[in-house]
């Protein structure tokens, strides 16, 4: 999908009237609770803050009942906060109606008119806005264009596939120009194939058009793919936020390194610390020293874990018995993903290790249930982490 000349024009235009240094939105210290049955409280949202940069696509990851798509409902107006601020080019939009705000939203439901062609679809917030017919006809004409449907105008939804009805909701968002688009998991009905290639092109009309994007998911394959940034969101909290390559090689605490990927997590103790860097004690013995910028500066005696992804495993060697972490076990169940094995190893010291080994490497054999097996990470994998569980 390739934006025309005059929505890029209009769009440049809008961003030299603001200010291109300043965030677009910012997200204050929100709050927000909700009442159950029983008479209790849930705290969707304990003191939120996030920005959002202009031109960007920041995604908001977590768990179901994370607080993400309350935060994206309070955003768009269709929640009040109990506390805190919601600034869109520096105005205070907190108290604000939802029609009266400069953003949009994509649903993930779509929330198509049956009844109504793809072009009055597209065409309904402009109509209800009572802008001039033959503006309406320009715009709607554009984004269709702009969406890869030129030509279905005269078509009824359920005319369309899932593809074409997801691109008709984006075409109907984006008419009205908005500042910041607002998209609660629109891909999650698709199946696979169809999502990876929209996964694809929204990113690249993003990039196109220079709107900020905020997508809520829970997936996280689909974050890290597609985020300019990240925000983990835990318990109601801002658990993490930055680029996908820093969440996932460098989490800020447990609950991040378990959710942002796969994980292998050792307890271990701190047993020396000094501007070099850091030596490890795990619970089997085994001692490790890693540089100073692994992790944080810790106390000798702080209780700690440590992160090792199973990607990052191989076959112990003899060439590899520097430094890291060895574990020794019997592989529990093999499953065989094309280019990867990823398989379960059990060991006596720490249960269950996950490991994902090229295929093709030397394992002596092609890995099987009760084959014995020896696994090292390198120092250079390995993350630490506080031994906490964020947000209890």
């Amino acid at each position: 999908m390739e934006a025309t000349s005059a929505m890029v024009a209009s769009r440049k235009t809008q961003e030299t009237e603001a200010d291109p240094d300043h965030p677009v939105l910012e997200i204050r210290h929100a709050k927000k609770r909700f009442a159950t049955p029983e008479g209790q409280e849930v705290v969707a949202l304990d003191d939120v803050s996030i920005t959002v940069a202009r031109n960007e696509f920041l995604t908001l990851l977590g768990p179901s009942g994370c607080g993400k798509t309350t935060l994206l409902r309070v955003v768009s107006g269709f929640e009040d906060l109990d506390g805190g601020e919601i600034l869109i080019d520096r105005q205070d939009i907190a108290r604000q109606p939802a029609y009266r705000r400069p953003v949009n939203t994509v649903f993930q439901t779509y929330a198509l008119f049956p009844h109504l062609s793809v072009a009055r679809n597209v065409a309904y917030s402009l109509e209800v806005a009572r802008v001039d017919p033959a503006e309406i006809r320009r715009r709607v004409g554009e984004m269709l264009e702009l969406v890869g449907l030129a030509g279905f105008g005269d078509r009824r939804i359920n005319q369309l596939s899932g593809g074409q009805q997801q691109r008709v909701a984006l075409a109907r968002a984006l008419v009205a120009r908005p500042k910041i688009l607002l998209l609660d998991e629109p891909l999650s009905a698709l199946d696979k194939g169809l999502r990876d290639k929209m996964q694809q092109e929204l990113k690249a009309l993003q990039h196109e058009l220079g709107i900020s994007f905020v997508f809520v998911t829970h997936d996280q394959e689909e974050a890290l793919t597609m985020s300019d940034r990240v925000a983990v969101l835990g318990h109601g909290k801002l658990q993490q936020i930055g680029r996908p390559q820093e969440l996932y090689r460098a989490p800020r605490n447990v609950f991040v390194a378990r959710f942002v990927g796969e994980s292998n997590l050792f307890p271990a103790t701190v047993t020396q610390s000094d501007p070099a860097g850091i030596a490890l004690r795990l619970s089997d013995g085994q001692e490790v020293r890693l540089p100073a910028s692994t992790g944080n500066v810790l106390m000798v005696g702080a209780k700690v874990r440590l992160m090792a992804r199973p990607e990052d495993a191989r076959p112990a060697t003899g060439k590899n018995n520097a430094g890291g972490l060895r574990f020794q076990g019997r592989i529990k169940q093999v499953f065989f993903v094309g280019a990867h094995y990823k398989i379960l190893v059990h060991t006596q010291a720490h249960g269950t290790l996950k490991a994902s080994l090229p295929a093709g490497e030397d394992l002596g054999s092609t890995p099987a249930p009760g084959q014995a097996v020896e696994l090292h990470f390198p120092p250079a994998t390995l993350h630490v982490l506080l031994d906490e569980e964020a947000g209890r």
